[in-house]
Order: structure tokens, then sequence, then C-alpha cells
């Protein structure tokens, strides 16, 4: 099954960016039933599985990693892995809550490579920003006339992975506790907490950001 992807992964009905259905009539047949048939090799009902579930997918990981082409690759590595690893997948959990669980350790994995590849950058990018301090406040210009959602979502990128995450599944996945719960193997007490102090840290980072931004102006 895994020799599948040395191919393109066109063959078996990845086409990202695109997200509509080429199979409105298939993409009714249930879940499990799809899954069934792609565990005996059937490329073309996994091809459904992904258009029915990549656009969450891909949503899911673009706000982990809020960047575009990262967000296509690592969505496609999400449905390469679960490609993979449909033998050993036992339907103990939805499919949906399997697929979203590898996207999340998929980005994970991402973050950490992505600050191991910007190491030797930190220092460089610090002493940039302190030779171009004084360009300040035309940036702060160009943040005055943006959307409040943006900044939010500025911000949100900042967050540690585990408070970004039940954020995003919460609020902009609208997932319930029990479905976040089954995807992050985590208990429902430690959801609501990871919330609690994701809200407040997310709040105090623009107001504080929003604070600053007033007393240079």
């Amino acid at each position: 099954m895994g020799e599948i992807f040395l191919q393109s992964p066109q063959s078996i009905g990845i086409p990202l960016p695109k997200l509509a259905s080429s199979y409105p009539e298939q993409v009714e047949q249930d879940d499990a039933a799809l899954v069934t048939a792609s565990q005996a090799g059937d490329q073309d009902a996994f091809a459904i599985l992904v258009q029915r579930h990549q656009r969450r997918v891909f949503n899911l990981v673009y706000r982990m990693l809020q960047q575009y082409e990262e967000a296509n690759e690592i969505t496609q590595e999400t449905f390469l892995a679960a490609w993979q690893g449909l033998p050993s997948f036992r339907g103990e959990a939805r499919f949906s809550t399997w697929l979203y669980r590898i996207a999340y350790n998929c980005c994970l994995k991402q973050l950490e490579q992505r600050k191991r590849d910007k190491a030797l950058q930190v220092a460089m990018e610090e002493e940039h920003l302190l030779d171009h301090a004084g360009e300040e406040d035309a940036t702060g210009s160009q943040l005055e006339a943006a959307a409040r959602q943006s900044l939010v979502q500025e911000h949100l990128a900042t967050l540690p992975a585990k408070y970004r995450v039940v954020l995003v599944l919460r609020h902009l996945q609208d997932m319930t506790y029990e479905e976040m719960a089954d995807i992050l193997r985590m208990p429902i007490g430690t959801i609501k907490t990871h919330l609690f102090r994701a809200r407040n840290l997310l709040k105090e980072r623009i107001q504080a950001f929003e604070q600053d931004w007033r007393t240079r102006g």
C-alpha cells in the first residue's frame, strides 16, 4: 500500500489547494464504508475521503502554522500518513477524529522543525529589529488600519501550540469538548483549563499590544 505514494499525490485525489468535490453523489457515502474500501486498496474510495475532509483539515493546519504553502504541504502529509496508517485503523474512534489527531501531530512536528531551522537566524533577526527601531512609526500606522480580526489572528499565531490548538478546535472548528478530548487525548477538564488560559493569554497580549501602540502613538 505504501508504494502508491511513490507516485504523484494527485493519483490518490489530493487536489490541493482545490477544495471542491468532483464526486457529489459519492461523498454522501458513509465514512466507515469508504475506510473499509480504502483499507482494501481502493484509491478512489480514499480520494473521496480526502475530498470530504480536506477543507476542515487544511483549516486546522493553517490556523496552527499560519503559512499557506506550508499548510498545503502539511495537509498533504496528513493524508499521506492517514493512507499509510489505514491498516492499523480499527475504528475505535471516528475516522475524522483519527484524521485530526494525525493533522495535529504533523503540525507539532512541523513547528519543532521550524524552530530548529530558524535557530541560527534569531540573533540576526534581533539585530535587524534593533537597527530598524526608528521605522516603528510607519509600522504602527499600518497596524492601525488593519482589521481587529487580523490582529487576533496574528496574536493567535504567537500562542504556544497547546493553547492555539484548543482555540482553533473550539472556536474556529466548532468542536465539542468530547471531540477535542478524542483528538488531543486529554481529559475534558484539562482542555477547559487550556481554553481558559488560552483566552486570557490572547486577551492579555492583544491588550498589551494596543496599549503599547497607543503609548507610541
